[in-house]
């Protein structure tokens, strides 16, 4: 296939004001697909789709991984269909995308926490990694929060163009607070923008997600546990519920689109009903004592 159709794709992604990264995932993905079945698009069909599921299935990729490449390829030939009028029907059908668990989000226990931060030694991963756990933010969120993003007075944070593209406010608990403050007085003057964090072996570029991930790999592994960036957000929701905090308010500080996303943490929260079933129980002993 000519690399050109894929880069005219990318351009009008680009042009519909697609997440950067989305944008390269997709492109990757493009090229995976037409770099194995070497076919032009308009000759493509349905068993070329099956025989690339196999293929991804075969390599061990999950069915998350090879849903997103579906989704990318279908996105795709949509665009020749219906912008450039060169493909009569998508070959990807709904049939074709894997059915897939909704496994429940792993929070680390209080212990696995200590043990983690325990590791976490240098101010700005402390600050960065301790900003997950409080405010429940995306490692994306955090690569790209900004010093005028951080409100010193309010003790809060705007997180500008998360997920879904919508704004919003979180609050930072004092810990949190007290290690950025740790963390920005230890700022090089070289750093040359406004990032709330940097880089720290090059300092002339920006601290990426990946790297941020890879930060965090490095920390689980010392202190011999599984964590990863996510499920310090997971850890957030779940000590928040855990508390008696309404899922309604989860929702907003996690910038989940919809409550169903958000519900999925009250499944999480044994000791949750545990409170509820023993506060509800005392007042009904109270009423019916037998």
């Amino acid at each position: 296939m000519e690399p050109v159709a894929i880069a005219d794709f990318c351009a009008y992604l680009h042009r519909r004001n697609y997440a950067p990264h989305t944008i390269d995932n997709d492109g990757r993905d493009l090229r995976l697909f037409f770099g194995l079945t070497d076919k032009d698009p308009c000759t493509v069909s349905g068993r070329d789709v099956v025989q690339f599921i196999e293929h991804q299935r075969q390599g061990q990729r999950t069915a998350t991984t090879i849903n997103r490449r579906l989704h990318a390829l279908q996105h795709f030939f949509d665009y020749l269909a219906t912008e450039r009028h060169t493909l009569g029907s998508n070959p990807v059908k709904p049939s074709h995308f894997l059915r897939r668990g909704r496994p429940l989000p792993k929070a680390l226990s209080p212990e696995q926490v200590r043990r983690l931060f325990a590791q976490i030694t240098h101010p700005l991963d402390h600050a960065l990694c301790l900003l997950m756990l409080r405010c429940g933010l995306r490692v994306s969120e955090v690569a790209r929060l900004t010093q005028t993003d951080l409100d010193w007075e309010q003790k809060a944070l705007r997180v500008t163009q998360g997920k879904g593209r919508k704004d919003r406010v979180v609050y930072v608990a004092a810990d949190a607070l007290a290690a950025l403050r740790t963390c920005q007085a230890l700022r090089p003057a070289r750093v040359p923008d406004d990032g709330l964090f940097w880089n720290q072996k090059r300092s002339q570029a920006p601290l990426s997600s990946k790297g941020i991930q890879k930060k965090l790999e490095r920390y689980a592994k010392a202190a011999g546990i599984k964590a990863s960036c996510h499920s310090l957000r997971h850890t957030f929701a779940s000590n928040l519920l855990e508390e008696g905090a309404e899922v309604m308010a989860i929702k907003d500080l996690l910038g989940h689109a919809s409550i169903q996303s958000s519900e999925r943490y009250a499944k999480l929260s044994n000791q949750r009903v545990k409170q509820v079933y023993q506060q509800a129980m005392r007042k009904v002993i109270a009423k019916t004592r037998v």
